[in-house]
């Protein structure tokens, strides 16, 4: 029974009124937020017919289940770990996940925090049956999205079949009609005409980008161009009347989330010819692939450099990325440096100085052994005081528990004792013993936890720290895996350079 279950969960988190949060969600557009609203006043009248009380409350709007990167459910989950309230009451289990991978990670999660889930429809206990059916719900939910999804990519692919549009923004140069059919925007397809012309014409990127910002054309979203809007036009098979579909891979099953740049196999992919206005001609299109293709061929070519900062180095002046580079002079001598990706924008070109690769590596190496060595000097005395802090007290916790079952079975010795010299019967007798055993058995356990050894698990970590200030100081070191475990980034400022540690918030700077 619920109620049995509630109080199991009182006496399990130790509290007299358990506290609650709400998680709500609704999953797209089609639906609307007033079923937020219906969600939440279930679950306010469910909480309050069984005297729990409401603490807050964490609302995705049009999130899917399916993803795990939902801003207010990962919130709730983080704040499990410290938060006061004991349960997260749901409407129904497919609001909290439609994945039974997601689920039981997440349940897991909570409990680990001795938190726990609750739908205010799908009342389940902790019972063997509670459990199986609560799995079995759990499966017709997936079972529902997928099918659901299916179903969907059915009649998708026959709009597709068709030429209709099916579904977000149709690219520029064109616009959609009553029917969503694809037709010419006479102004941006004079824009897209304008880009393969001048693309065909060697003009560069930057050239090309400064021409079409000047003339006033804007991408479809209304903004200045940029390279990476010109190379997806430069791309899109529309601009030649093809329709494609069903090109780029679905969600990934167990993070939910979809990449652009995944494709499928050519036998999957949905081609159709003379759906679509035609933009350019095929011949044209092709040459401007062509183009494309050995750009991006000399550019794999190329690409020998290793650097080690690569994903770590931000710029102080404007907060974009630094990224490798290297550049040849007039007399074939190569450059290798790290430079403000923004340098490159033609919107907003920012000024601060680049840095050459092997110096600014060669100070953050040396910084990360500096670290290493006062890592494993300096720092070891907190590390050592807040282990045996920890371990104490995760024996304390035991030892309590154990001292509990001991006065427990000397309440029911008594018990047995009052009724043996009432009634001298032989199965109290034996149940006397039994207990007596058990109570033997709980008193070595607590004088097991009250023998020290702390010192064999403080010798481990000091084995792990040398052998991490030993492999810095090897040449066959992976550095690339050692930086991005020790360096969480590195601030390029005009004046110095800050390398931000993972640990103790500690930040070394050095003058430029």
């Amino acid at each position: 029974m619920l109620a049995d279950y509630l109080e199991k969960i009182r006496t399990k988190t130790n509290v007299l009124v358990l506290k609650a949060v709400i998680y709500a969600r609704y999953s797209s557009d089609m639906q609307r937020s007033e079923s937020i609203a219906a969600q939440i006043r279930f679950i306010r009248e469910f909480a309050k017919n069984n005297n729990i009380i409401i603490v807050s409350e964490y609302i995705d709007e049009a999130q899917s289940a399916k993803r795990d990167d939902r801003e207010a459910f990962q919130q709730m989950m983080k704040d499990s770990k410290s938060a006061e309230w004991q349960i997260v009451l749901v409407h129904k289990l497919d609001r909290f996940a439609r994945n039974r991978f997601d689920s039981a990670t997440y349940r897991i999660h909570l409990r680990k925090n001795r938190k726990y889930l609750i739908s205010a429809v799908e009342q389940f206990d902790d019972s063997p049956e509670s459990a199986m059916l609560e799995a079995v719900i759990e499966a017709m939910s997936e079972y529902y999205s997928k099918n659901l999804a299916r179903e969907v990519m059915k009649g998708l692919t026959e709009n597709a079949l068709k030429g209709k549009n099916c579904g977000g923004t149709p690219p520029l140069g064109y616009d959609l009609d009553e029917h969503k059919f694809y037709k010419i925007n006479a102004f941006e397809a004079q824009g897209v005409k304008l880009i393969f012309k001048l693309f065909l014409d060697g003009k560069t990127y930057s050239e090309i980008i400064s021409i079409l910002n000047a003339a006033g054309y804007r991408t479809k979203c209304n903004r200045l161009f940029s390279r990476n809007s010109l190379y997806e036009i430069l791309r899109n098979e529309k601009y030649k009347g093809i329709f494609v579909y069903n090109k780029t891979q679905s969600r990934d099953e167990i993070t939910g989330k979809r990449s652009g740049h995944r494709y499928k196999s050519e036998d999957e992919v949905i081609r159709i010819n003379g759906v679509v206005p035609q933009l350019i001609s095929p011949e044209d299109w092709d040459v401007a692939q062509s183009i494309l293709d050995n750009r991006k061929k000399a550019y794999g070519n190329n690409a020998k450099e290793t650097y080690l900062l690569s994903g770590k180095i931000k710029c102080g002046k404007c907060g974009g990325s630094y990224v490798g580079r290297r550049v040849f002079n007039s007399c074939g001598v190569k450059y290798i440096y790290y430079a403000c990706n923004e340098k490159r924008n033609p919107n907003f070109k920012c000024d601060n100085s680049s840095v050459r690769r092997d110096w600014i590596e060669d100070i953050v190496v040396k910084k990360v052994k500096e670290f290493v060595r006062e890592f494993n000097g300096k720092y070891f005395e907190d590390i050592q005081s807040e282990y045996i802090k920890e371990v104490t007290d995760c024996k304390q916790k035991e030892i309590m528990a154990l001292r509990s079952k001991l006065n427990s079975i000397d309440a029911d010795i008594q018990r047995l004792v009052d009724a043996i010299s009432k009634c001298s019967l032989e199965s109290l007798i034996n149940r006397l013993e039994l207990l007596e055993q058990q109570k033997k058995e709980i008193q070595a356990d607590i004088d097991k936890f009250e023998i020290p050894d702390n010192n064999v698990s403080i010798e481990q970590i000091k084995k792990l720290l040398s052998k991490a200030e030993q492999m810095l100081e090897e040449e066959s070191t992976p550095l690339k895996e050692l930086i991005n475990l020790v360096v969480k980034k590195i601030v390029v400022n005009e004046s110095d350079i800050q390398i931000y540690m993972n640990c103790f918030d500690k930040t070394m700077t050095h003058k430029r």
